[in-house]
């Protein structure tokens, strides 16, 4: 009888050891599982990456399309001029407000106000716009230190050729400024760029400024543009149509320890900086021909 009842246990014994994981399947399984991550979290990143800049080339096309509206209204191009200095002063630019890093303390509140963009009487294209967040990229997580608090976002990422609606020559003869459709009759609507997302470490007021004309070998920087979307950036153009531009030089990227001391960069030879430059203004008249 007693090796009778024993049996059972014994074999009970033997069915819950075997049931249980050994070290060496726990480990295997745990590396199919680390194996199967490493294999998938790169395609998740990259289909997150790919789905802001779809929504970040969307932005653009919406602001044009703002842009475009209040050109067939108003009979003038947006124009560019964007700061502001208190919160009782328009700009009458196409945004309102400044973002950058070295403006005074007292232009914080400028960096997170919305209604710097879509409010009356400040950006003069928000009316067509509506929403806010259709002025900051998705992958834009640039923010602010406020009271010691996690820093908000700010609230644009996008910034307007400075030879759009505004007269910031010196000799409007020579140098092209284009207030009105008829103005590009030096240069096709297609060849002319009028938005595109800037960097976090240059973006301010609303203009996105280069210097012009510039010589081969004296490239210079005033702004640039953004490179977040794997080294690409929307830009937008007159005639409508948005395209991405891959940039091809490291030096499109500034330099932060230049960038702390001056906003200028020379980056002679530059690649990135003559297709942009070409495609910013022209000669007038009076100029080189």
């Amino acid at each position: 009888m007693t090796t009778g009842t024993a049996r059972p246990n014994q074999q009970a014994t033997g069915r819950a050891s075997g049931a249980a994981f050994t070290l060496i399947e726990l480990l295997v399984v745990i590396a199919i599982i680390a194996l199967l991550a490493a294999m998938v979290l790169p395609a998740m990143s990259r289909a997150k990456h790919s789905a802001q800049r779809i929504a970040c080339l969307s932005n653009v096309r919406q602001l044009m399309l703002a842009w475009a509206v209040y050109e067939q209204e108003t009979g003038w191009l947006a124009p560019t001029a964007g700061a502001i200095v208190s919160a009782d002063m328009a700009s009458g630019g196409w945004v309102a407000g400044s973002l950058g890093w070295k403006d005074p303390p007292e232009w914080i509140w400028m960096r997170t106000n919305t209604d710097l963009l879509i409010g009356r009487g400040t950006g003069s294209i928000g009316p067509y716009v509506g929403a806010p967040g259709v002025f900051r990229c998705p992958a834009d997580r640039s923010g602010i230190l406020k009271n010691s608090e996690r820093p908000p976002y700010r609230v644009r990422s996008y910034a307007m050729n400075s030879a759009m609606g505004i007269g910031d020559t010196v000799d409007r003869d020579r140098i092209v400024t284009f207030y009105k459709s008829s103005d590009f009759r030096r240069m096709s609507p297609s060849d002319v760029w009028v938005l595109l997302e800037e960097d976090p470490r240059s973006i301010d007021d609303g203009r996105f400024e280069m210097f012009w004309p510039a010589a081969s070998g004296a490239e210079h920087w005033w702004n640039f543009p953004s490179v977040r979307h794997n080294r690409a950036t929307p830009v937008s153009f007159a005639d409508g149509h948005v395209e991405i531009r891959k940039w091809v030089e490291t030096s499109t990227s500034p330099d932060p320890a230049v960038l702390a001391m001056t906003w200028v960069q020379r980056t002679p030879g530059s690649r990135d900086f003559r297709w942009l430059h070409d495609r910013t203004r022209c000669f007038g008249d009076s100029g080189p021909q």
